[in-house]
């Protein structure tokens, strides 16, 4: 542990290269603000690339000059600009509405998820002059979106991103949900109603795009399942078939737009407080209870979590600390919000008295089933009848 980066010096090299990202993906030069002289800086292949997602007829005969022209005034085409904007997710929409609102927007490091998606379809432009970033909607660009705008675009676009968080929550909190369900969780939170054709069209643009989340047949999945052609899903949906759906209040349901979200609860608070008497660095404690919550979501085997201690340098001084930490992780996978419980924790749904429903063993059990020539789980390196097992 004693070659354990500091945070701080982690935070700060990981901006330097985030920086240089912007930089390199910069047009070197003082800003211009017209389309056209911004496409002048790509290159024909580039253009061709745009020329063929804007539908431009024959991109990839006209001249350099001619495709560019064809662009420009397909681009700036109120249905084209419309469905443009509609891809953007909401960090990169709320980006782009920023510098739009500007003659440039200047910033020292900008992550390059919130605005590259944007530079690809020419909504804006990074340049790089005197070692500064300007970040630049061209005049066209901004014209035609002042005009979608004044026809009630904002209001649209914050909707769809309402919907679009919705379905990330409810991907991210259920791994499977239904397009009506998905429609039902929303409308008994909303006022404004949705259908499941609204549904579909609003997730569109953004399953298009890497979302994290995709559809099959009815449902809205996380892509992940595409790893086994989807063959995981109806599986998971006959798992939890009896099951109730957690469904929580709207801002607590919300959380759960952000991929990285869990509840914090007093299991883990436990957990973190028992981690804190093995290892010394309170990051990575932090960073062993997330992988350890993770495990629990993954419903991981107890040797995985072995495997996990002993990798960071957890030593236990006997068979009884063992046990504590093994009980203290039960408690967290049976507070851990399950897929296959449809978004319930496993003593949440015993306590609803199903007789088909049970937690995770109360008491470690599964750590009398370690074999007698397996690594002792106390962090010796000796086999278990060698050790805690005599």
């Amino acid at each position: 542990m004693a070659n354990q980066v500091n945070r701080t010096d982690l935070e700060t090299a990981i901006l330097d290269v985030v920086r240089r990202m912007n930089i390199e993906n910069a047009i070197h030069s003082v800003p211009v603000y017209s389309l056209k002289e911004i496409l002048e800086f790509k290159n024909v292949t580039i253009l061709r690339k745009i020329g063929k997602e804007l539908h431009v007829k024959y991109y990839s005969k006209l001249s350099k000059p001619d495709l560019i022209q064809a662009i420009a005034e397909n681009l700036i085409r109120t249905d084209n600009l419309r469905n443009c904007l509609n891809i953007l997710d909401e960090q990169e929409w709320n980006f782009f509405h920023e510098a739009a609102s500007q003659v440039n927007y200047q910033a020292e490091v900008v992550f390059d998820d919130w605005y590259i998606k944007a530079q690809i379809m020419m909504l804006l432009q990074c340049f790089y002059h005197d070692n500064e970033l300007y970040y630049v909607v061209p005049d066209e660009i901004k014209a035609g979106y002042m005009e979608l705008v004044s026809n009630g675009f904002l209001e649209d676009q914050n909707f769809r991103i309402l919907i679009n968080n919705y379905a990330i929550a409810a991907v991210n909190l259920y791994g499977v949900i239904g397009q009506d369900e998905l429609a039902d969780i929303f409308n008994s939170q909303n006022q404004r109603q949705i259908s499941v054709d609204d549904v579909f069209r609003a997730l569109l643009p953004y399953v298009c795009t890497d979302a994290g989340y995709c559809f099959w047949e009815k449902y809205i999945v996380d892509h992940e399942f595409a790893d086994d052609d989807y063959e995981s899903v109806p599986l998971l949906v006959a798992i939890r078939k009896g099951k109730p759906r957690y469904t929580p209040p709207k801002d607590e349901f919300l959380k759960y737009s952000d991929w990285d979200y869990y509840e914090t609860t007093p299991q883990l608070l436990t957990l973190k407080a028992a981690l804190s008497e093995y290892i010394s660095d309170p990051e990575v404690v932090l960073d062993v209870l997330e992988e350890i919550y993770d495990m629990c979501a993954a419903e991981a085997r107890i040797q995985e979590f072995f495997d996990l201690l002993n990798s960071v340098g957890v030593k236990f001084g006997g068979m009884g600390q063992v046990e504590v930490l093994v009980q203290q992780i039960m408690d967290v996978q049976n507070s851990t919000r399950l897929w296959s419980n449809f978004g319930h924790t496993p003593s949440e749904l015993c306590s609803t008295d199903k007789s088909n429903l049970i937690p995770f063993p109360a008491r470690p059990a599964s750590v009398a089933k370690i074999g007698r020539n397996d690594p002792c789980p106390c962090g010796s390196g000796k086999k278990y009848k060698q050790c805690c097992g005599r």
